[in-house]
C-alpha cells in the first residue's frame, strides 16, 4: 500500500479570539453539520465538516482547520491514533492526518486506505478504532470483515464473522448468509481486546493481535442492536436500548454477570461512561 497525499490547504486561526459566540458565528455561516467528535491526545477536540477538519481548544474556539479533497462521513467521529496521528473516514476512504506537518510545507492528510464499495454497500466502512498498546489500526468492512492494518498500512489480519472449528460452526449460527460485522471495533486497552457485533445480535471477542475469537455470546434474545463500552476493569457493558437495559459482561468468558434497567435513553445509540473506579454515568 502506497500512502497518497490528499493536498490541503492550511489556516491558522487565532487562538485569542474574543468570545466563543463569535467563534460559533463565524462558524455558522457554513450551515454544516460537524461530526461526532474526538478528544486527541493533546487536549484538543477534533471534528469534521464537509471537507474541513477542525481542531478546537477547550474553550470552544477554533484552533485551526485543514481542507481535504474528500467529504467526510458525519456519522463517524475521526479517532487519534498516537503519535500525533489523526484518522478521519471519508467518502469510503481512511485519511491519515499527521498533526506534525500541519502548517508546515509537508502534506498534512494521505489516504491510508481506499475502498471501492460493492452491490448493496458492501465495501463500505462501518468504523475503525486504533491501538496505540499494538500500533495498529481496526477496520470494520461491511460484508467483508475486520481488517488489523500497522500504522504504516500493512495488512496484520482479518477475520469474518463466521468460522468453522472442528466441524462446528461459530458466528452467525442462524444464518451465515447476510450476516456481517455491523459495529464499530471496540478496543479494551486494559485487556488488549477487540469487541465487535454481528448483525445476528451475536458479541463477539478477539485479541489485537490475531484473528482467533476468545468466545462469541448471542444477546439476540434481547435484540440484536446494542452499543458496547470496555470498563478496563474486567468488565464488558452492553447496553440494549430498546429495553433501556445494562448488563455487565465478564471479559474473560462473555458471561452476563448481571443486568439492570435504566430507564429511559436519550438516544439509541446511548452508552455509559466508565470511570477509573468503575462508575458507570450515562450522559
Amino acid at each position: 500500500m502506497h500512502p497518497q497525499p490528499t493536498g490541503h490547504q492550511f489556516q491558522k486561526y487565532p487562538t485569542d479570539l474574543p468570545s466563543l459566540s463569535a467563534d460559533q458565528e463565524r462558524f455558522s455561516k457554513f450551515d454544516r453539520r460537524l461530526s461526532k467528535p474526538v478528544i486527541g491526545y493533546d487536549g484538543k477536540i477534533y471534528a469534521c465538516s464537509d471537507k474541513d477538519l477542525f481542531a478546537f481548544q477547550s474553550n470552544g474556539s477554533i484552533f485551526w482547520t485543514i481542507r481535504l479533497n474528500y467529504t467526510c462521513n458525519a456519522d463517524r467521529a475521526p479517532i487519534s491514533g498516537g503519535n500525533e496521528k489523526i484518522y478521519v473516514v471519508a467518502e469510503n476512504r481512511i485519511l491519515k492526518i499527521n498533526l506534525l506537518n500541519i502548517g508546515t510545507s509537508q502534506p498534512a492528510a494521505e489516504v491510508f486506505l481506499g475502498l471501492q464499495p460493492g452491490k448493496e454497500g458492501n465495501g463500505e466502512i462501518i468504523g475503525l478504532s486504533a491501538s496505540t498498546l499494538v500500533s495498529s489500526i481496526f477496520i470494520n468492512i461491511k460484508g467483508r470483515g475486520l481488517f488489523a492494518y500497522t500504522t504504516l498500512g500493512k495488512l496484520l489480519w482479518s477475520a469474518g464473522p463466521v468460522i468453522d472449528q472442528f466441524g462446528y460452526r461459530q458466528g452467525c449460527r442462524k444464518n451465515a448468509t447476510d450476516c456481517y460485522f455491523t459495529s464499530v471495533p471496540v478496543i479494551d486497552q486494559c485487556e488488549a481486546s477487540i469487541y465487535i457485533s454481528n448483525t445476528e445480535g451475536e458479541l463477539y471477542s478477539l485479541s489485537v493481535r490475531s484473528p482467533q475469537f476468545k468466545w462469541i455470546q448471542d444477546l439476540s434474545s434481547l435484540d440484536k442492536v446494542f452499543t458496547i463500552t470496555p470498563g478496563n476493569n474486567g468488565r464488558l457493558y452492553v447496553v440494549v436500548p430498546v429495553k433501556a437495559l445494562l448488563l455487565a459482561l465478564d471479559i474473560s468468558s462473555g458471561n452476563v454477570l448481571w443486568q439492570g434497567s435504566i430507564g429511559p435513553l436519550a438516544a439509541a445509540d446511548s452508552a455509559p461512561v466508565v470511570d477509573c473506579n468503575g462508575n458507570i454515568t450515562f450522559l
